[in-house]
């Protein structure tokens, strides 16, 4: 009985946000909270303290008890007149979705919202919360003010998210009623791939296990597909007789010729754990301050360096489609 009636209010709950949603539509990044958007209803104190008017009325009816009549009227004008604060201190606020920075798979991002008072008075108890989390953040925002709000969001997985509703809720002054407010921004997160340990996978000095010779004083990248004028020097020979691939070793020596980092260098593991490895050396290239580029099945991000160039080919291994799946 107890688990019908749950997933009953879950499905009534459903029906309504996608109401509210088909009724708002996409939020620009700047709303203010009108009235006809924001929505009251009793709290469960609430429905307690009606029942309890309630009771009083009927004793007061039986004894025919004036000074019972009087409680009962005080405690239900005090309810009603909460109603009007309830929704007063929601209405005409100003919020703005400020965006949030990237950050890897597995760490959470942090949205920022910025709320601005346009009124003398004080707002109290503003609760903010991502639709279907009860975890939230309550500020008081003092009259003519404007604060910068942060709230917390997990990134799954990599690729570029859409962040769900924002919910603006208020149960001042009482704590009877609560009043709240769906927000519809168009926001995505992005997470970058989760970079590898080592660039190759492998534990430092494994060379039987991938053909490697990294020693002198250029930096080894990787290893990628045999292209015409390549030198024989730099042709994997051992992973050539294990494999049969015509690889080639990439190095970033002192010429200040720039870093290609390319798919196809990597050929062990799934395709996640290529991505991953193509992190940590476009993470390493960074580090380096070396002129590096990045080559895709479908995308080649042009030879750079510094932090764009980094925010550039994290992004596109973030949002790189493999195995027919999309993380777009």
């Amino acid at each position: 009985m107890a688990a019908g009636l749950a997933a009953l209010n879950q499905r009534c709950g459903q029906a309504l946000r996608a109401w509210a949603q088909r009724r708002q539509g996409i939020d620009p990044p700047d709303v203010e909270l009108q009235s006809r958007r924001i929505y009251i209803l009793p709290t469960r104190a609430g429905l307690i303290f009606a029942l309890i008017a309630f009771v009083m009325m009927l004793g007061a009816m039986n004894y025919n008890n004036n000074l019972g009549f009087a409680l009962t009227f005080l405690l239900a004008a005090v309810s009603i007149v909460s109603i009007h604060h309830c929704h007063h201190n929601l209405a005409l606020l100003r919020l703005s979705a400020l965006g949030a920075e990237p950050v890897f798979a597995g760490d959470n991002w942090q949205f920022r919202f910025s709320l601005q008072n346009e009124r003398p008075e004080t707002r109290w108890q503003i609760r903010l919360n991502w639709d279907g989390d009860t975890r939230e953040v309550c500020v008081d925002l003092d009259g003519s003010k404007q604060v910068v709000q942060q709230l917390r969001l997990p990134a799954p997985v990599r690729g570029l998210h859409a962040v769900p509703r924002l919910r603006v809720a208020t149960c001042y002054p009482l704590g009877l009623f609560e009043s709240w407010s769906w927000l519809n921004f168009d926001l995505k997160g992005l997470a970058y791939p989760r970079p590898a340990e080592r660039a190759d996978g492998s534990p430092a000095g494994d060379p039987a296990r991938t053909g490697l010779d990294a020693s002198g004083e250029d930096d080894y990248f990787g290893m990628r597909q045999w292209r015409p004028g390549d030198s024989p020097r730099r042709m994997a020979w051992k992973a050539l007789a294990r494999t049969g691939q015509k690889l080639v070793h990439e190095y970033r020596g002192g010429t200040g010729a720039p870093v290609w980092i390319d798919w196809d260098s990597e050929t062990d593991g799934d395709d996640e754990r290529r991505i991953a490895r193509l992190a940590r050396r476009v993470l390493d290239a960074t580090a380096k301050g070396a002129d590096f580029g990045l080559r895709l099945p479908d995308l080649v991000v042009p030879p750079d360096q510094g932090l764009e160039q980094r925010h550039r080919c994290l992004r596109a291994l973030a949002v790189l489609r493999t195995g027919g799946a999309g993380h777009a």
